[in-house]
């Protein structure tokens, strides 16, 4: 029989672990990563990665924290799943709450691979749904065209830090 107590802290760990990530996102790599004086395109192949990886490492904090939730209700975790937005689909609908976050997470992921992979240019069609203004704010803003580079602004790396430490609230604090 698993151990209570280990799921507990298992649960405080990925929890604490996610609002640190979320802390450091929307602070100091937001002010690192972006003059806040103006809005300034992402230029430089190692400043895009840069922030790509950082928007990663958040969500594979938010994996971790999904599967502890997972166990702590005693579904089990899956690991396998590496796509968060389905992966938090899944838990909402095996805890039987409704989801609103889907739409958003698929695209911060798409965000994430288009900084990490296309040194911040949106290339194809599924990259024109990943733009970076507006959708830390409303998650559904209009696509620029391909070939366009993302502007990272302070502000919206300060709302993708919020809405994942609104996850870890929301996840932890469901009965």
């Amino acid at each position: 029989m698993p151990d209570p107590n280990g799921r507990a802290a298992e649960l405080d760990r990925a929890y604490r672990t996610l609002c640190r990530g979320a802390r450091f996102v929307a602070g100091p790599m937001g002010q690192a990563a972006t003059r806040p004086e103006r809005a300034v395109p992402i230029s430089h192949r190692h400043r895009s990665k840069w922030i790509g990886n950082g928007l990663r490492e958040l969500d594979r904090f938010l994996h971790h924290l999904l599967d502890a939730v997972a166990n702590a209700h005693g579904l089990g975790a899956a690991p396998g799943q590496r796509n968060s937005a389905n992966k938090l689909r899944a838990l909402h609908a095996a805890l039987g709450h409704g989801e609103d976050d889907h739409g958003r997470l698929l695209g911060l992921g798409g965000t994430r691979a288009c900084l990490f992979h296309c040194d911040g240019i949106l290339r194809g069609h599924a990259m024109a749904a990943a733009c970076w203004t507006g959708l830390g704010r409303s998650g559904t803003a209009p696509g620029p065209e391909t070939g366009t580079m993302l502007l990272i602004l302070p502000a919206d790396l300060q709302c993708v830090g919020h809405f994942y430490r609104r996850l870890a609230d929301d996840l932890v604090q469901r009965p």
